[in-house]
């Protein structure tokens, strides 16, 4: 196709826009936000891409509030300034200081103190709803390096029964700003055009040469990167 065809559909797009979500606009060397664990950073070209609305997702132990924090404490530590909008009242200042997160850079909006397993459906999509629009508000403010809206240990089907139209409408309003979005939960939720799925699973690691001696050693952390770059599950990284 001619350069001037491509200016055109360019501009058509624009227009009307599409350009989000069709353009690749990731140039090499834009901004990011490192995640804090350097082999996920090499895969990802620096770290969440800023401007674009990515996630983070997987089971309980499987290292995803983990990774948040080393995020937020990367961010921290340059200086920048963060958001957590914390949908159930996980986050745990302590832990949190204690992962090199400097609480004085960190907004942090709290939801109300529930459990899935306790709580009827009614409040638990209550406290979702808040927490989004909550997160969209933050977005909108502007001056944060990274705003994290941790959905973690929500039954999916509450997070699932969101419209599309909502992350669209999050993902919009996040374009071209100098913040990385960041979605937590147990199941993908959504991802802009730019942005990637981090699915993440603790892999264990055995010892002992007969079953009477067979012993857990540990667990790793191994994550699938998928994006419209690396497509489905086409990048692994281990710890």
């Amino acid at each position: 196709m001619s350069s001037l065809a491509i200016k055109r559909l360019e501009s058509a797009l624009h227009a009307r826009h599409f350009d989000r979500t069709l353009l690749n606009r990731r140039a090499p060397g834009g901004r990011v936000s490192p995640t804090g664990w350097t082999p996920l950073d090499a895969a990802l070209g620096g770290g969440w891409a800023r401007g674009e609305l990515s996630e983070v997702v997987g089971a309980r132990s499987s290292g995803r509030t983990w990774l948040l924090q080393a995020t937020l404490a990367a961010a921290t530590r340059r200086g920048e300034v963060v958001a957590l909008v914390d949908a159930m009242d996980r986050f745990d200042p302590r832990s949190a200081a204690a992962a090199g997160i400097d609480l004085a850079r960190l907004l942090w909006i709290r939801g109300p103190a529930l459990t899935a397993e306790h709580t009827r459906s009614t409040l638990l999509e209550a406290a979702v709803s808040k927490a989004v629009r909550a997160f969209d508000l933050v977005l909108r403010s502007g001056g944060f390096a990274v705003v994290a809206l941790d959905l973690a240990d929500i039954p999916p089907r509450i997070v699932g029964a969101l419209p599309l139209a909502t992350w669209m409408r999050i993902a919009r309003v996040n374009a071209d700003r100098d913040t990385s979005a960041l979605l937590v939960g147990d199941a993908p939720m959504s991802r802009s055009a730019g942005g990637v799925s981090i699915r993440l699973a603790a892999v264990g690691v055995w010892t002992g040469a007969t079953a009477q001696q067979r012993r857990l050693a540990r667990l790793d952390l191994r994550a699938d990167v998928v994006s419209a770059r690396h497509g489905q599950g086409a990048l692994q990284v281990g710890a």
